[in-house]
């Protein structure tokens, strides 16, 4: 069965502008992925085979398709497309965290996620399919797939009607995203389609600004990445995809294509490209153009917040590339510090102003009042972006959204001119002799001295509850750094109470599978 050209037309969503800008250029190349490439006119008969197969299946308003398949495959994008069209929305099985691992969930967190989320069908491709058979058969779901070039093996379901095309409710849900936190087990968040089209807004009018057209995406999409994605969709840009991050990958990508100038990236993964490149004799701008690396005109870059000595020394080796993102999955896009402003030393140190739309308040932790400028508290974020809630959590959505805002657990301060430092969680603070120290600040500190590579700063709790600073460190192998002169500084910059009691020199620094320094670890081991 085919369908009239243009069917999309009717949605009048963000899908329907994608895939006229397909059709519109239907032989020219829009997503490269394990080495091949995807023309307009295969994108569009990739979303009209995922449509057909689950509309024949009984897919309609308000309906949630769990998707699984291969790491970062098109399929991830195509599918969510097609369920748009028919007015539903989607969720991700293979993985909950926002960084850079393949490793696929277990079983029962898969399970978890059909459960919570009600899903009507399980879709999957041929190298999930086992696995897949395996989660539709334990929760009693159909499965769906798309067999190459061709209709879906979905039939009719029993007793159902077709629906037709849907119109896009901006209103209805759109998207469950599944994050793990601090808890281990996934926690569903749920979006609308006005929160999407948002963020994808918000992400346009980056890439506009910064006349950005194709880019090379290293992290899951199943997650934010995904909107930015669109984003370039949407200004007719072209996307080039990698199943996981990998520094040496990734620059000999830019290198070869020389055609990408966008990516996103977690701050971790920035660094390990620096480091890279210096391992290459690359260490400043001048170097860039004969390592082919000269068309990547912006890194956007976010996930943990970034110590300004490194930032620094990112923006001699890339210059006015980097963009910094301050996000959360509840909220969307928080903030962003432009290229030009990463080369003022002040304002490094922030996480810059918020996107357009989007407000910015610090408030008391305890009253709720909104604090001055420089005053330290809570930072506070009421957005189109937002999230709807906690999916089947009312009481945890009802402690993080009050009054319209969301409640982010950072702690930071604001600027006169709207300027947003972060120091850390509320859940992070080690209180020592009655002084509140933030982790952030004292790692900033560690990682400007010369040598320092990366740090983790953490508590340490006694028998008696007390708490104890703790820091670890990874050197440069080609420095000599001294701990008594981390510490002698420390004491001098900050105070003596900032000063931590053991500094462990590690040969490397572990990490969680989000990128960041695994302190759970680092307490178990190092303390």
């Amino acid at each position: 069965m085919s369908l009239p050209q243009h069917w999309w037309s009717a949605s009048r969503s963000y899908v329907s502008e994608i895939l006229s800008l397909f059709a519109a250029t239907p032989d020219r190349d829009f997503v490269h992925w394990r080495g091949k490439a995807f023309s307009g006119g295969e994108m569009v008969r990739s979303v009209t085979d995922a449509f057909l197969a689950l509309r024949d299946r009984g897919v309609g308003k308000g309906d949630v398709v769990a998707i699984f398949v291969a790491p970062n495959s098109p399929e991830m994008l195509t599918v969510r497309y097609a369920t748009h069209l028919l007015g539903g929305a989607v969720c991700y099985l293979r993985t909950t965290n926002p960084g850079t691992r393949t490793t696929v969930l277990p079983l029962d967190h898969q399970m978890q996620i059909l459960r919570e989320t009600d899903a009507v069908t399980l879709y999957a491709d041929e190298e999930c399919s086992e696995r897949a058979t395996e989660l539709a058969e334990a929760g009693g779901l159909p499965l769906t797939r798309v067999q190459d070039g061709g209709r879906g093996e979905a039939g009719p379901a029993e007793g159902m009607v077709a629906p037709e095309l849907a119109s896009w409710d901006p209103q209805a849900l759109a998207f469950i995203g599944f994050t793990s936190g601090s808890t281990g087990r996934p926690k569903g968040i749920r979006l609308s389609g006005r929160a999407w089209e948002a963020t994808v807004r918000a992400w346009m009018d980056v890439g506009r600004e910064y006349d950005c057209a194709s880019i090379l995406v290293t992290t899951p999409l199943s997650h934010g990445v995904a909107a930015m994605v669109d984003a370039v969709f949407a200004l007719d840009g072209a996307l080039h995809l990698h199943e996981s991050f990998d520094a040496e990958k990734f620059v000999d990508a830019v290198s070869a294509e020389k055609q990408i100038s966008w990516t996103f990236m977690a701050t971790n993964h920035v660094f390990q490209v620096m480091d890279h490149l210096a391992g290459r004799g690359i260490r400043d701008t001048a170097d860039l153009e004969a390592a082919g690396l000269s068309s990547l005109k912006r890194i956007v870059y976010g996930g943990s917040p970034a110590a300004p000595a490194r930032i620094a020394q990112a923006f001699q080796l890339f210059g006015p590339a980097m963009a910094q993102g301050y996000a959360t999955s509840e909220s969307g896009r928080i903030t962003i510090l432009t290229p030009l402003e990463h080369g003022d030393p002040e304002l490094a140190a922030t996480v810059g102003r918020p996107f357009p739309e989007v407000e910015v308040a610090v408030c008391n932790s305890s009253t709720g009042a909104q604090l001055a400028p420089g005053e330290i508290g809570e930072v506070r974020v009421r957005s189109p972006q937002m999230m709807d809630g906690y999916n089947r959590n009312p009481e945890l959505t009802a402690q993080v959204i009050r009054d319209g805002w969301y409640f982010t657990g950072d702690i930071g301060r604001l600027d006169e001119r709207g300027y947003l430092t972060l120091l850390g969680r509320v859940a992070h603070v080690i209180k020592v002799g009655g002084v509140k120290v933030h982790p952030i600040v004292l790692e900033a500190e560690i990682l400007s001295h010369p040598g320092v590579l990366h740090a983790a700063v953490y508590g340490v709790q006694d028998e008696d509850g007390s708490d104890h600073i703790h820091a670890a460190v990874e050197c440069d192998p080609a420095a000599v750094v001294d701990v008594e002169d981390i510490r002698t500084r420390i004491a001098e910059r900050l105070s003596p109470i900032h000063v931590p009691e053991k500094v462990h020199v590690l040969s490397a620094l572990p990490m969680n599978s989000n990128g960041k320094p695994d302190k759970v670890l680092l307490k178990s081991q190092y303390s």
